[in-house]
């Protein structure tokens, strides 16, 4: 969870990132390509001719505009294979041609693969002397890719470091093309329990957006919307509230209370809000506060910071949902991918409060919205949103990151995965453990989470079915050779509190 409108470019970002790491760079062999250009001979060579690079190349590229990734890595092998024949193996046009298949490769999924091509381009590079080189930081931006679309985090997170780097060495402090690196390095620290250093990749992104477009912008907004997401992430809610409302009100001031792209903040505000209200913690936390306010009788006896109520934000985050789902619909062509993305987030909203029947007729608007939409990564629309259950609340079992800060010698992120299956309400049945991750007390505790999460059910022309089969993967960090000892006893449930 880029646009015309928020959500809509939020559909679009990945392909534009990706083709914007490697494929930007010149065709290979021009001056061949030119030189038969101006014979006499046919276009196409005589099937007894060897393939040249630049015959091969011209296939891998059009395989790779139809994203047909398989049939474009193998391709793109041939590039290699046929360029380190032709020419020295240092050379410039075998730089590209690496880098290029690492990233069909990348979007083909295999991601070792994607390294070893990403690493060999950044070793010639590097023995070429071209440190400063743009195509070096393009190649290591490509691996640090690679490592994240793995979800290899803790590689991901330093590779994004050092590409965020040679951007900055080759392009400049302040260029733009570093944005998406440090978004995914935000996540990828985010993801390791590193919480300071990702706030720092967060608040640079925003200074580099205020320096280049300054703070009454649409880019500026835009980037406060990203910040308030990822601080609801993190359960920062109250600052992810006030950064998303500063979001909104910039786009109010700037286009006005009818602007499409006022959904963004819009949804992001509401999502922070659904968060909100089912943390436990928070939930605690504001059960305690009305508890004092009613024991004292008076919200001055003892100051402090005001706090929302349950209520309060719930309402919020409903009549937000709502305007958003308005925006998206109004005008003569509303954008399919956008009410779907809208209505789909409504339907959730209610989904989670295991409200069926206020859920469903949003759902239903969402498939028929997502039905007229283009495909969007060779995959239709519909199967994307509904193709598959989608969790929607849960609970982390407690002391999961308690060791996210000890160095890797010490400990090391497990993950205990599950199988199950999500019936046609959105609950979890039949849990299976597949892996403990060589803790049996943290796997049993994983049960009882997910046995008391929520899905959206996976739907089949339009309809809710069950789906058996379902994998989910808790993470778990565990100090070497002391798996037994490391999990604490489960903390006992606070006054009044649920399990969401």
């Amino acid at each position: 969870m880029t646009r015309p409108a928020s959500i809509h470019r939020a559909l679009q970002a990945g392909w534009s990132l990706l083709a914007a790491l490697a494929l930007s760079v010149a065709s290979i062999g021009t001056a061949a390509a030119q030189s038969a250009a101006q014979s006499d001979s046919p276009p196409t060579p005589p099937p007894t001719q060897p393939e040249s690079s630049v015959d091969v190349y011209a296939e891998f590229k059009r395989l790779f505009d139809a994203r047909e990734h398989a049939a474009a890595v193998e391709a793109g092998r041939k590039v290699v294979a046929l360029t380190e024949q032709e020419q020295s193996q240092g050379t410039e046009t075998l730089q590209v041609a690496l880098m290029n298949l690492g990233l069909a490769q990348q979007l083909a999924g295999d991601y070792l693969a994607a390294e070893q091509s990403y690493l060999r381009a950044i070793a010639l590079i590097e023995a070429a002397g071209r440190i400063t080189s743009p195509r070096l930081a393009r190649a290591q931006a490509g691996l640090a890719t690679a490592y994240y679309s793995a979800r290899r985090y803790d590689l991901a997170a330093p590779a994004l470091d050092r590409a965020v780097a040679l951007s900055r060495r080759s392009e400049g402090l302040f260029n733009e093309d570093q944005l998406p690196l440090l978004a995914k390095q935000a996540d990828a620290l985010t993801q390791l329990g590193q919480l300071e250093q990702a706030l720092q990749a967060r608040r640079y992104a925003v200074r580099l957006v205020e320096r280049k477009h300054g703070q009454r912008s649409l880019r500026f907004a835009q980037e406060l919307e990203s910040l308030g997401r990822w601080y609801s992430v993190v359960a920062a809610y109250e600052a992810s509230r006030s950064t998303l409302l500063k979001s909104l009100r910039t786009v109010e001031e700037l286009e006005g209370p009818g602007s499409i792209d006022l959904v963004g903040p819009l949804t992001a505000l509401a999502d922070n809000a659904q968060r909100w209200l089912f943390d436990p913690v928070a939930r605690a936390q504001a059960a305690g506060e009305e508890e004092r306010r009613t024991m004292f009788h008076d919200s001055s006896a003892m100051p402090g910071l005001p706090g929302l109520s349950p209520s309060t934000i719930a309402a919020e985050g409903l009549r937000w949902l709502e305007r958003a789902a308005e925006l998206a619909s109004a005008g003569p062509e509303p954008s399919p991918p956008l009410v779907a993305a809208v209505r789909t987030q409504l339907g959730d909203w209610f989904q989670a409060r295991l409200e069926l029947d206020r859920a469903r007729p949003h759902y239903l608007q969402a498939w028929h919205a997502a039905t007229q939409a283009a495909p969007a990564g060779g995959r239709p629309l519909q199967e994307q949103i509904f193709g598959a259950p989608a969790l929607l609340q849960y609970r982390p079992v407690d002391g999961w990151d308690r060791y996210a800060q000890r160095p890797a010698d010490e400990a090391e992120r497990r993950h205990v995965e599950l199988e199950l299956t999500v019936d046609a309400q959105g609950r979890v049945q039949d849990v299976k453990v597949v892996s403990d991750a060589g803790d049996a007390r943290f796997a049993a505790r994983t049960v009882e989470s997910i046995e008391a999460a929520r899905y959206r059910p996976r739907f089949s022309d339009g309809e809710p079915v069950a789906t058996s089969g379902v994998r989910f993967m808790q993470p778990v960090f565990v100090l070497l050779g002391e798996v037994e000892e490391q999990t604490p006893p489960p903390p006992e449930p606070a006054a009044g509190q649920g399990t969401g």
